[in-house]
């Protein structure tokens, strides 16, 4: 399980489901309001500094709010108290794709990944999914890469112009936190979505995750 000194998250039932496509953006917001109020505190990145800011822009909540949706996921914002805990870790552009993990019986790490129709021969209307158990390496080596960064409040970060973002987001029916920052040259965030996307086989993994050891 993914454990911090008052955050363990581990994952429930599939939380992507057949409803998730019917989720409108203005009935069942995918971040809380308080986000574009609330600062926190961004990482160094390359040549921006560390900085402090609102932790989700109107713009950055409407657009990552599309790609999830796009994606067929529903929002971990307001789901019921008590309801286990869920990652997900995605990619909002040039190539849309996110990775899910949540837990089952015995407490084995179960894996969903989806891309986009269209991207590296995926030719499903509905985009492409990878579902997996993670073996016990498998979930050991994710628990390693995200527990840096559940030991820290929520973030948004300002980047370069034009650059790709990169989200993590923690649920566990009573909390809700959240860290993205955009085309990290190093650092927590992209160590993490390194993993992510290597698990979830993703046809880009590889490429990625060259960026995250070689800033």
């Amino acid at each position: 399980m993914f454990r911090t000194d008052s955050f363990v998250l581990i994952a429930a039932a599939l939380v992507g489901s057949v409803t998730a496509v019917l989720v409108s953006l203005g009935e069942t917001p995918f971040f809380p309001a308080s986000f574009q109020t609330t600062l926190g505190e961004c990482p160094e990145n390359g040549d921006i500094p560390a900085h402090q800011r609102p932790i989700l822009e109107p713009d950055e909540a409407s657009w990552f709010g599309h790609i999830l949706l796009t994606l067929h996921e529903a929002p971990l914002v307001g789901r019921r108290a008590g309801q286990r805990p869920t990652l997900r870790f995605t990619l909002p552009g040039p190539y849309p794709v996110t990775v899910r993990v949540t837990e089952v019986e015995g407490g084995r790490l179960h894996l969903t990944g989806k891309w986009l129709q269209g991207w590296y021969g995926c030719t499903d209307e509905r985009g492409c999914v990878v579902e997996k158990l993670l073996s016990p390496a498998e979930q050991a080596r994710l628990e390693a890469a995200v527990e840096p960064l559940l030991r820290v409040p929520s973030y948004g970060c300002y980047g370069f112009v034009d650059s790709a973002g990169l989200i993590l987001e923690a649920s566990d029916g009573d909390a809700y936190r959240m860290w993205h920052q955009r085309s990290p040259r190093s650092g927590d965030l992209l160590a993490a979505g390194a993993v992510f996307v290597q698990l979830a086989e993703w046809p880009l993994a590889d490429e990625f995750s060259r960026s995250a050891h070689h800033p």
